[in-house]
């Protein structure tokens, strides 16, 4: 056999094996490098970190839910009120002290007041909401929807709002009556047809539809979006990655399908009101009655032919774009309308869970309502439902044991000393709040395991630790939609309560198993027990 072929063939194995050598240690340099960020700034650290995907393994695997992984890294910080942790290669901080909490997000707002959404809201039409918008721009729309959700509107929501409770009442009695000896009902499926309807009715002037057929359009959709597939997931680790190179390969949306449903729907409800010429005090209207305005005053500049050029150009440097277009106002309306259905059939799901597992506090609290109810109507009005205490305590523990959003993230928008302490954040680094480990940390909540509405009641509820309770977040940035959706909750638990019993069945999950894809905490199905109260 020649001597020269072999040779050229051994060098030609020692050279590939000597740059795969070189490739692996160099993402072996690269990845210790970037998984001692933290270590290199005094700065303790999660140490549960997998090769490549760093701290979030089990979320990249979509193996664990989103609470429990967080819960986890928070456990294992114990002792330290805040650190390290790695998304990918990204270097992240865990926030664990309330008091830290608070002045993050209230008091040093200025330097973390946008959520860990850098550059997405250009990713898509359906993109620049509440959700995404970064700076300034974020807190004129904020500004601008406000008014949107003030008692006034709320109280004209009432008749609506009663419309889908009879509608539910109907659904269940046919329910109870079609399966009178056996009436078990799956109430994730069935609060989340009911708050279809609310959110469609209440917001959007919109007929869903969703409780009584089956085959409801918006209900299908509300399946579809809330599903994570393959493809959403993949969407969003590119998204935290580079939004720019997730619009190039097609995954700016979503999902097209629920955007031209929804986006369809939207122009079909706005044409309506053009053509027949009436307005509803709905987040819809004061949507299309903001742009309207801010189209007016563009013209009124345009007009404007007198005043100076130098006036008229700063005047018009700051008035001279639409802020709500018509991606701002379609993207407001759809986050607005899925969150709006999601997270409260959720919560819903659970407080009903939980009174089917607690007799006495289904009493505690029917007797509540059949009180306030004494010399009212059928239906308790807005402010008739401020008066249910033992309800508004009912509803926060639920969202303290099964807190819907369960981690808050803020993103670091210039470089800054952390609160009292010499750690320096940089400038685009993640900040990140448990809510699930601190409403289940035992330090705050007692017993955390255990369904206690007496937390939320007297000096039970003046002492809890501020920053340590955060349901609907906290700052600026807190939800927008907490009134309407405890207004929403108190309204159907307060007639349930008042013409059913619940209680656990064959199908009863104890404890709930929870789905490990979607980023809210949802359980994969709640099964309960409905009976017919007699009527006394």
């Amino acid at each position: 056999m020649p001597l020269f072929p072999v040779l050229n063939s051994l060098s030609s194995m020692t050279s590939v094996l000597l740059l795969v050598s070189c490739l692996a240690l160099s993402i072996v340099y690269y990845l210790r490098k970037k998984y001692s960020y933290w270590e290199r700034r005094g700065v303790p650290c999660s140490k549960s970190i997998s090769f490549l995907f760093s701290n979030t393994k089990d979320l990249v695997l979509r193996r664990v839910p989103l609470a429990f992984v967080f819960q986890r890294i928070y456990n294992e910080l114990d002792g330290h009120k805040f650190g390290g942790f790695y998304q990918m290669t990204n270097p992240a901080l865990m926030i664990r002290d309330p008091e830290l909490i608070r002045s993050i997000f209230v008091k040093n707002f200025s330097y973390f007041h946008d959520r860990n959404a850098q550059k997405i809201e250009s990713l898509s039409f359906f993109s620049p909401n509440l959700l995404n918008l970064t700076g300034q721009r974020w807190r004129n729309v904020r500004y601008k929807l406000t008014p949107a959700f003030s008692s006034g509107k709320l109280k004209a929501m009432q008749g609506l709002m009663q419309e889908c409770i009879t509608e539910l009442a109907d659904y269940l009695d046919k329910a109870l009556d079609d399966d009178c000896k056996n009436p078990m009902l799956n109430v994730r499926e069935i609060m989340a047809k009911f708050t279809t309807d609310v959110i469609g009715a209440c917001a959007f002037g919109l007929n869903c539809n969703s409780i009584r057929d089956e085959n409801s359009e918006f209900r299908r959709i509300g399946r579809i979006f809330t599903k994570t597939t393959l493809r959403m997931h993949i969407r969003v680790l590119l998204r935290s990655l580079s939004p720019t190179l997730t619009k190039l390969i097609g995954l700016g949306e979503s999902n097209p399908e629920v955007m031209k449903f929804f986006w369809t729907a939207l122009k079909d409800a706005v044409r309506h009101r053009e053509s027949n010429t009436y307005k509803r005090s709905d987040f819809l209207q004061v949507l299309i009655d903001i742009q309207a305005e801010e189209i007016k005053q563009k013209q009124n500049i345009n007009d404007q032919d007198t005043v100076t050029n130098e006036i008229q150009n700063g005047f018009v440097e700051t008035q001279k774009d639409i802020l709500f277009t018509d991606s701002v106002v379609v993207s407001n309306a759809f986050t607005f309308f899925i969150a709006g259905y999601e997270t409260i059939a959720i919560t819903l799901s659970h407080c009903l869970y939980e009174l089917a597992l607690h007799p006495d506090i289904f009493m505690k609290l029917r007797d509540e309502v059949e009180s306030v109810k004494q010399g009212r109507s059928k239906n308790l009005d807005y402010d008739a439902l401020k008066e249910l205490v033992y309800m508004d305590a009912v509803i926060s523990e639920t969202l303290r044991k099964y807190p819907v959003a369960s981690v808050l993230a803020r993103r670091c928008t210039e470089t800054t000393q952390l609160p009292n302490t010499s750690v320096v954040v940089e400038e685009g680094v993640n900040l990140f709040v448990s809510i699930y480990a601190l409403h289940h940390d035992p330090k705050y909540f007692p017993e955390p395991e255990k369904f206690k509405p007496e937390r939320f009641i007297g000096e039970n509820k003046d002492n809890i630790v501020p920053g340590s309770y955060l349901p609907f977040g906290d700052g600026p940035r807190i939800c927008i939609g907490m009134r309407f959706a405890m207004y929403e909750m108190k309204s159907v638990l307060s007639y349930i309560v008042s013409n059913y019993t619940i209680h656990t069945c064959e199908k009863t999950s104890i404890p709930l198993k929870y789905d490990p894809k979607p980023g809210l905490h949802t359980p994969c199905d709640v099964w309960v027990r409905f009976q017919k109260r007699a009527k006394s």
